[in-house]
Order: structure tokens, then C-alpha cells, then sequence
């Protein structure tokens, strides 16, 4: 999943080479509902064409433009891969961009002298990141997640990937013979291993011991030290057993009690993001509190014009607007009054498009949020640096 970073978003914000066509589509997750992508882009691409026309392009100028789109919206494999939840597509003279969008976004095309970029500034400063940590006798396996993707890591050659790995490199006595099972028992320190073999329950119970003490030590020295939150996933006993060695700060105090053994990791990750996201730390919660502190001062506003000349001039400290929200018009010229549509007409631009792109500019932070997150409910809000 290719997601944005934001030297990139920084780059997008300053490109003024246009035309600009931006088109922003949710994605389906469903089978049967892939070919509606398809058709969707397609008839975004068509309704793109017919404007850069009307700006100018011929029409095999037009074509040629949006070909790269055209390309991947005839592409099936493209429709068949990856868990996005929303598509961006960004194209002017010799550029073209796609971006996965980890969460749904509105259907927009703009097709302007800018890009339409204000979809993309949704949870860009919301830090998702954590790690999860699934052990059982079975398997050992770590994964990432991150901008609401995940991928699994690969852990370094020292730490067993399961239980033989690490018994067969200590001494046991060579009666003491054991096999472990894929039965996945939920919630016993003995989930996934038989007695038998001539191996007693205390044995058992000393090699399990051994086993998660090893383990909680060699994570203590393979995470950094900045390493995000890291959830623990696995029976009961032995959350108790990797936690009694484990000194990194790190770990979370509320893990997963269930056995991973036969978990696969998008069922992990659902498990373990509600324990994660009680620690998410996000700057819009702190620059919500601010423009609360200062409500009823003149270092907050909801009147439009104010916050468009604010941006302009690098005032704007934190600008708050809807996901999916725009208002249409003219920036004011000369003492004229502000007017706004809810659909653009003749020589508009996208106003809050507009301030959004210039509070990024001059080093402000733009919080596009639903609805509900607004500090105070109005169209746009800004809290201002003087």
C-alpha cells in the first residue's frame, strides 16, 4: 500500500503547474463490488476529460493526460490487490500519482489550477502506529501496523520462531521428549503442548517457563527503545510469564488473552487495535483543548474571511474542517464581501481547499476530521499564533 508521507503532501501543497486533476474514491472491499471501482473511475475519468477540454487541451491532449488513470482503471489486478479503503489519484502536466487511502473517503474530482488536497490531510496527524506480539508454543510472530495498514516482521535468527527452536538449543535430559499440537487450547499455560514421552507436568511446566523467560529477555534487547506501544496476544498464564521479564516500557498493561496459534493476522490486528488505540497519541486532541482555552478570544474564529486572510499570512496555527465538507466562491478583492456556494459555479475555487493548502504552507497544521471532532460545529475553525 503506497501511503502519503508528508515531505510528499508538503511538495503536493506548493505544486502550482497546472491543470490539476485530483480524484478521490472509497474502495470496496467486497468481491462482487470490485467492478463498481472500475465503473466509478471510469466515469470520473470522462467527466475529467470533458473539463481540461473546456480549460483548453484538445482532445488528444486530454486523452494523453489522463492515460496513466486509464491505465490502472482497466487494470482488474489493481482492483483485486491490497486492503485500501479509499484511492487518490493526482495528475498534471508529467506527473501522475496514486495513493491507498487507509480509511473511506468522500467521492471528489477537481479538476484546477491546484491540487484538490484536503481529503488527504484526514488523520495525517494521527499516529496509529503499534506493534503486537502473538506467542503461543507454536509460533512466535510480530507485526506492525501502521496508517492503518499492517505487514508482519521478521524477527532476527535468536529468537525461536517456536518451542523446538528453543528446546532443541538447551540441555534437557534426553528422556524428557515433547511434541506440540496445532489444537490452538484457549487460554491454558499448556495451550498447544502434550504430556507424554516421559515428560511430566513439572517438566512441562519448567520448559514453558524457560521458554517464555528467554523470550520476554530477547524482545527486551531487540526493541529500541522508540519503539510504538506493543500489544501482547496469548493465553493467560503465559502473558504472565512473558510480563515477569519483560522490563520494556513499551508494553502495554492490557494485552490480548486468547491463544494466537490459530489466528490469522488481520483476525490479530482487530483483536488488538481497540487495546492500542486507548494510547494513540494524537496533536488533535492537544490543539482542541487550545482552541477550547481560547474561545471567545480573538485567537479563535469560524468566520471564513478571517481565516482565509489568516492563512494567507501565516497566522493560522491549527485549522479545524470537516471530512467531505467544501464551500465554493472567490476569494474577496478590495473590501468586496465574501460569498460561498455548496456548489462551485463559474470561476470558483475550493475556499477551504484554499486555506487548507496555505495554513500547510506557512507551517500550521490542518485538522480535516469528521464532523463530531469539530471543536465548536461550524464549517471551519481556526485558532491563530497571534
Amino acid at each position: 500500500m503506497k501511503t502519503l508521507t508528508h515531505d510528499e503532501l508538503k511538495s503536493l501543497t506548493e505544486w502550482e503547474k497546472g491543470p490539476c486533476v485530483s480524484i478521490y474514491l472509497p474502495r470496496h472491499q467486497a468481491v462482487s463490488e470490485l467492478g463498481k471501482d472500475s465503473i466509478e473511475l471510469r466515469n470520473r475519468l470522462d467527466e475529467a476529460e470533458t473539463s481540461l477540454q473546456q480549460m483548453g487541451l484538445g482532445t488528444a491532449e486530454a486523452t494523453q493526460f489522463l492515460k496513466p488513470a486509464r491505465m490502472l482503471q482497466n487494470d482488474p489486478t489493481f482492483w483485486k490487490q491490497g486492503a485500501a479503503q479509499g484511492l487518490c489519484l493526482l495528475m498534471a502536466p508529467d506527473m501522475f500519482q496514486q495513493y491507498d487511502l487507509p480509511y473511506q473517503c468522500p467521492p471528489m474530482l477537481s479538476v484546477a489550477e491546484t491540487f484538490y488536497l484536503s481529503p488527504l490531510f484526514y488523520k495525517a496527524y494521527e499516529d496509529d502506529r503499534f506493534d503486537l506480539l502473538a506467542i503461543c508454543p507454536n509460533s512466535v510472530r510480530m507485526i506492525r501496523h501502521q496508517n492503518g495498514d499492517f505487514t508482519e516482521v521478521e524477527l532476527p535468527e535468536n529468537i525461536p520462531a517456536h518451542l523446538d527452536d528453543f528446546a532443541g538449543g538447551i540441555e534437557l535430559e534426553e528422556s524428557l521428549q515433547y511434541h506440540t499440537t496445532s489444537s490452538g487450547s484457549q487460554g491454558g499455560e499448556f495451550a498447544g503442548v502434550q504430556h507424554g514421552h516421559g515428560l511430566t507436568k513439572e517438566q512441562h511446566e519448567k520448559v514453558l517457563t524457560d521458554y517464555y523467560q528467554f523470550l520476554a529477555r530477547q524482545f527486551d534487547q531487540y526493541l529500541q527503545d522508540n519503539a510504538p506501544p506493543l500489544v501482547l496476544v496469548c493465553a493467560e498464564k503465559q502473558q504472565s510469564l512473558f510480563r515477569k521479564h519483560f522490563h520494556g516500557s513499551q508494553l502495554l498493561p492490557e494485552g490480548v488473552t486468547t491463544s494466537p496459534d490459530q489466528l490469522s493476522a488481520r483476525e490479530l490486528v482487530d483483536l488488538a487495535l481497540p487495546v492500542a488505540e486507548s494510547c494513540f497519541q494524537t496533536s488533535l486532541h492537544k490543539a482542541q483543548e487550545k482552541f477550547q482555552k481560547h474561545m471567545g478570544t480573538a485567537r479563535v474564529s469560524h468566520q471564513l474571511e478571517e481565516i482565509l486572510q489568516s492563512a494567507e499570512q501565516g497566522r493560522v496555527e491549527a485549522l479545524f474542517a470537516p471530512l467531505g465538507s467544501e464551500l465554493w466562491g472567490h476569494l474577496p478583492q478590495d473590501g468586496e464581501l465574501l460569498q460561498t456556494h455548496a456548489q462551485p459555479e463559474s470561476g470558483d475555487i475550493a475556499l477551504l481547499n484554499w486555506a487548507i493548502r496555505n495554513t500547510y504552507r506557512h507551517g500550521g497544521t490542518p485538522f480535516v476530521i469528521q464532523p463530531d471532532d469539530m471543536p465548536d460545529q461550524h464549517s471551519v475553525l481556526a485558532s491563530f499564533r497571534w
